[in-house]
């Protein structure tokens, strides 16, 4: 199930000198703040002096960057989350130009398989963010989440969300296998909505039929979200039906563990 509450304390930001630095910085700087973590910069490369003038210059102040070195980029990063005991970490995504399709970069692909805490990409940054107005969940049947709902409502304070929940096939045959009673997705479903009454939140469901968990991800598509939020396993990889996220990201992601 999703954490009981959304605390982040202190979150880093993954930066290089790319045309999105600014973009993806102000999109930490922003998401950060609306948590009340504080922010660390992250650069994925041993020190240099030139390079730490560069990032003083870009920002027009004095920083202090994390500089941070491993075998790979992602290695870097995520060995930078343990050392400095990061409850978030923040990095830009990669995006089609020639047709504005979003994709997964191989270094987010790799934060995604070896993440350690929390991790939001952005594949599509800019440098004033617009407020966090419309949410997707994605739950499993029957997850016990509502608690985690109403605490990211509370501190993201956006107008709707969405609630998408992928069945398979496969689940219900078994069930029927078994002899066992097919589970009530949507008396569930509703029972969540309920419990927004009277906040003045829109609430919507979806329910998706897939195996493999594409029917999911076109459906997301087609909602244009400013963020998506998903629950990794306990070994902190995707579950299989959001495999695609390793191909392709929507919008701005949020994975918990």
């Amino acid at each position: 199930m999703f954490t009981a509450m959304m605390s982040y304390q202190r979150a880093g930001v993954a930066l290089t000198f790319s045309p999105r630095f600014a973009a993806v910085l102000a999109e930490a700087g922003h998401f950060s703040a609306h948590c009340g973590a504080s922010l660390d910069i992250v650069h994925a490369a041993a020190y240099d002096a030139e390079k730490e003038k560069r990032f003083c210059e870009a920002l027009g102040r004095k920083v202090e960057v994390r500089w941070v070195e491993g075998k790979t980029p992602a290695q870097a990063l995520l060995a930078a989350a343990k050392k400095f005991q990061f409850d978030l970490l923040i990095a830009g995504a990669l995006q089609n130009e020639a047709d504005d399709t979003l994709f997964t970069s191989g270094v987010a692909r790799d934060l995604l398989r070896g993440m350690t805490c929390d991790l939001m990409l952005v594949p599509k940054p800019v440098v004033d963010p617009a407020p966090l107005n419309r949410l997707i969940f994605t739950l499993d049947p029957g997850e016990n989440s509502g608690a985690f709902l109403h605490e990211v409502t509370r501190v993201l304070r956006p107008q709707h969300i969405t609630i998408a929940v992928n069945e398979t096939p496969f689940a219900a045959a078994i069930a029927a296998s078994r002899r066992e009673p097919l589970f009530d997705v949507n008396a569930w479903l509703e029972e969540l909505t309920a419990s927004f009454a009277g906040t003045g939140l829109e609430v919507e469901t979806r329910v998706v039929t897939s195996n493999t968990g594409y029917n999911l991800c076109e459906a997301i598509q087609g909602i244009e979200a400013d963020l998506l939020i998903v629950k990794a396993e306990a070994d902190g990889t995707l579950p299989l039906h959001l495999n695609w996220l390793y191909q392709v990201i929507p919008c701005r992601l949020l994975v918990v563990r």
